[in-house]
């Protein structure tokens, strides 16, 4: 077991790097990933931490019902298998900040709404809180209350959990920790009605802004995770409301959605918002229902049928009678234009261990790498300044258009190709960094076409722009 630290540890040494300080790049981590199977299981050495400028460990940590004193709901995940107990050899260069969440899904929503409206709850929940955070090295926490008012809770919890943030916040300034909340972002009524805006985010270091919901499986409607513009509750909206509102952007941390979302089709209507029959089937390596990684979508998705909405700017796909929500880097790029248009505080990957980690659909952490392309110090995964002048495929960072196929274009990173293809009927438009209709993208798709039985050229009059046609 020692020799496996020491190999841990320099590991992670290794990989630590640099990242801009403009904007933040959260890398949440569900420690539940554990439980997965096969490719899909996640481990900590993993992780590559040059992308990241925050980890956040999540999942096994909630509130006891009766005390409100914080509590260790997964004792195996979190002590049996030692999963708390390399925090600290997680910060490096890059990832200055390690915080762990408190609550999320699994936690009722009852045990906060009961702790937060007593006043010894709330202070045995500071004291246990500190206790655990210094115990295992955290600098914050994440409170992942699902969701105030809802679930459960009760009107009063509004106003509760504003008192809360304030009374925690002063005890974390003392000792110099942050303080993150996760919110539901949709602007519908009920959610409306969960959350006083200005208060959270005037007492908190971060608001972590999500669009997904874990009962969207249930609701009987096809969604997606996180739509950018559209019908709806949609990213641009939630972001405008909190931004307005809370007056501090630079708190906001948008929420991307690494996770596909399933969904068994009703009489195969596939467009979003018709009826289904509930969550799609669970898959052999996640075990979920309604949920699948994306690391196992991505070695299938050839089998599907993809679409890209042009107006919520994201992906969808169906097969049979399943139907499936997830993000791309078409669709993150569009997430991180508005970001920086709005001036938010950062990214929330919501979470590393769902990502392409291994590479089996291209580059390692795919999803990650271009959240990290947008925000991150494009320098810090350079391990040493070229002596040469850049040549070869790749003379230059950045995204270019295939000079034969508009829809087509590649990203060039560190001298490496990564392939894209837009969606039927657009082109890629280099100005802006996207897809868009075709007609709206000026193309100019000048080539020789040879095809069998053609002459052959030779190396004395081949035309460089040759095209081969089978």
């Amino acid at each position: 077991m020692a020799s496996f630290k020491f190999v841990f540890t320099v590991m992670i040494f290794l990989i630590c790097g640099s990242i801009a300080k403009e904007y933040n790049v959260f890398c949440q981590y569900d420690l539940a990933s554990y439980y997965f199977k096969e490719r899909s299981q996640f481990f900590d050495w993993n992780l590559d931490s040059r992308l990241c400028t925050h980890l956040v460990l999540g999942s096994g940590v909630g509130i006891d019902g009766e005390t409100g004193e914080l509590k260790i709901t997964d004792q195996h995940l979190l002590l049996e298998k030692n999963m708390l107990s390399g925090v600290k050899n997680m910060k490096c260069d890059s990832i200055k900040k390690v915080l762990f969440t408190v609550g999320g899904w699994q936690e009722e929503s009852k045990h906060f709404s009961r702790m937060v409206a007593s006043p010894n709850k709330r202070d045995n929940f500071y004291t246990s809180l500190i206790a655990f955070l210094f115990k295992w090295g955290f600098d914050g926490v994440q409170i992942d209350w699902r969701y105030p008012t809802q679930r459960g809770g009760q009107s009063e919890d509004r106003q509760n959990f504003v008192l809360l943030l304030e009374e925690l916040g002063l005890i974390f300034r003392e000792h110099k920790l942050v303080l993150m909340v996760t919110v539901l972002g949709r602007t519908n009524k009920e959610n409306l009605e969960s959350y006083d805006v200005p208060g959270i985010v005037k007492n908190s270091d971060f608001v972590h802004l999500m669009m997904h919901d874990e009962r969207d499986a249930y609701r009987l409607r096809l969604g997606y995770n996180a739509p950018l513009h559209g019908h709806g509750d949609t990213v641009t909206d939630a972001i405008k409301h909190w931004k307005r509102h809370g007056k501090a952007p630079e708190k906001l941390i948008l929420n991307i959605p690494f996770f596909v979302r399933s969904y068994t089709m009703d009489r195969n209507q596939t467009a979003v918002g018709s009826p289904s029959k509930g969550p799609g089937k669970r898959t052999k390596l996640s075990h979920r229902d309604g949920f699948m990684t994306y690391n196992e979508w991505c070695v299938q998705k050839s089998n599907w049928t993809r679409k890209f909405d042009k107006v919520a700017k994201v992906p969808y796909a169906t097969k049979g009678d399943q139907w499936v929500s997830y993000e791309n880097p078409q669709s993150i790029w569009a997430k991180m234009h508005l970001l920086q248009k709005h001036k938010l505080g950062g990214a929330m990957a919501w979470t590393v261990d769902v990502d392409d980690f291994q590479g089996s659909c291209g580059e390692r952490h795919g999803l990650l790498h271009v959240i990290f392309a947008a925000l991150g110090d494009k320098n810090a995964l350079t391990t040493e300044k070229p002596t040469t002048e850049a040549s070869g495929l790749c003379p230059q960072d950045g995204f270019r258009r295939d000079s034969w196929d508009c829809r087509l274009y590649h990203e060039c990173r560190n001298g490496e190709r990564i392939y894209y293809e837009c969606s039927e009927g657009e082109f890629f438009d280099e100005a802006q960094i996207i897809c868009r209709p075709a007609a709206e993208v000026k193309c100019d798709q000048n080539f020789v076409i040879w095809r069998p039985g053609m002459p052959v050229y030779n190396f004395k009059n081949m035309p460089l722009n040759l095209k081969v046609v089978d």
